[in-house]
């Protein structure tokens, strides 16, 4: 039976005997100077959040395996940023989650007159007023870290992503709320994503993906070739093309979209939960080439392929001046 704070208090001498917060730089390379802060639940996970980044997820360990792909660019400062064309790529590392938007999900174009790159600029967004705080939720310890992240110019958007996650004592689980707030004084379209990267061991042959779809449109004429084995994992092999499946989701009775990865060997998942009239559109991402392999399950709220903000057509949400939009979505970690 869990035992309550209240009665292990007079145990331990510090809260981190029970649930560990590090906050530090890094150093050395492109990643100097970047801020994280790792917390440990005191169960099995531990979640690596780079502040610097986003507050997006660099690295989550569950019963000591590591969760997601890292790529080989490793972790980058935001200063290192190239917002040209496919630039985007030479910061990418991927981790457990990397945010994209807010003004382009998808190929590099010229949005609104403006060129934007890959995948927007917002997963290079370094947050302001960042704050972590320890909390107790029914006697038990918890642990709340929030920011703010701006995309914003003059003369154009007034955008703010407002994150914050939740941890709660020996909960195998991440609880994430993302509020997008628009501060120009005119409507303004915005477009939104979260990139969530699965990697080795978790992503490993025979892996079993649950994605509760209605209808599978492959991106493209390779990927169409092999939609039989769209939810088949192999063993990596180079080269390999991508091969990208649009789902259009069922909901439940709440509107909620949810999907596991499981690695039966492993004995280890991952359940994925978020609210789908929000986030009407998913993306698979099945990349399995050698040193490239990754299972991208990513959430948009709107086409990946466009029509892009501005453009006749455009499906992406408009808000109000000073109106805002709040995701709220759940990453549990499980085993059977």
């Amino acid at each position: 039976m869990k035992q309550s704070y209240s009665q292990m208090k007079p145990y331990i001498g510090d809260i981190n005997q029970l649930m560990p917060v590090m906050d530090g730089k890094l150093s050395g390379g492109f990643q100097e100077g970047v801020r994280f802060v790792e917390v440990s639940n005191g169960g099995n996970l531990v979640v690596t959040v780079l502040p610097d980044r986003c507050m997006d997820i660099y690295q989550v360990r569950y019963k000591g395996n590591n969760i997601n792909y890292i790529g080989p660019c490793g972790i980058t400062a935001p200063s290192y940023y190239d917002s040209q064309g496919d630039g985007w790529l030479r910061s990418f590392y991927a981790g457990m989650l990397t945010t994209i938007g807010l003004q382009n999900v998808g190929a590099a174009a010229t949005v609104g007159g403006v060129a934007q790159g890959l995948h927007g600029r917002i997963s290079n967004a370094p947050a302001e007023l960042v704050n972590c705080n320890r909390t107790l939720v029914n006697d038990l310890p918890a642990v709340t870290l929030e920011g703010n992240m701006r995309e914003a110019q003059f003369f154009g958007e007034n955008l703010q992503l407002n994150r914050k996650y939740e941890f709660c004592y020996e909960e195998d689980a991440i609880v994430l709320t993302d509020t997008i707030t628009n501060h120009g004084y005119g409507p303004r379209p915005f477009v939104y994503g979260l990139h969530l990267n699965y990697g080795y061991p978790l992503l490993d042959e025979g892996v079993e993906l649950t994605i509760p779809t209605e209808n599978i449109t492959p991106r493209s004429q390779h990927a169409a070739d092999h939609i039989d084995t769209w939810q088949q994992v192999d063993a990596p092999a180079y080269p390999f093309e991508e091969r990208c499946y649009l789902h259009d989701m069922k909901k439940d009775e709440n509107g909620l979209c949810q999907y596991e990865i499981y690695n039966p060997k492993l004995n280890i998942g991952v359940r994925v939960q978020y609210d789908g009239n929000l986030f009407p559109y998913f993306c698979q991402w099945k990349m399995l080439e050698k040193g490239h392999y990754i299972m991208g399950l990513e959430p948009y709220n709107a086409p990946l392929d466009g029509p892009k903000l501005f453009e006749e057509g455009c499906k992406a949400p408009v808000l109000a001046p000073g109106e805002s939009r709040v995701h709220k979505t759940k990453l549990e970690f499980f085993s059977k």
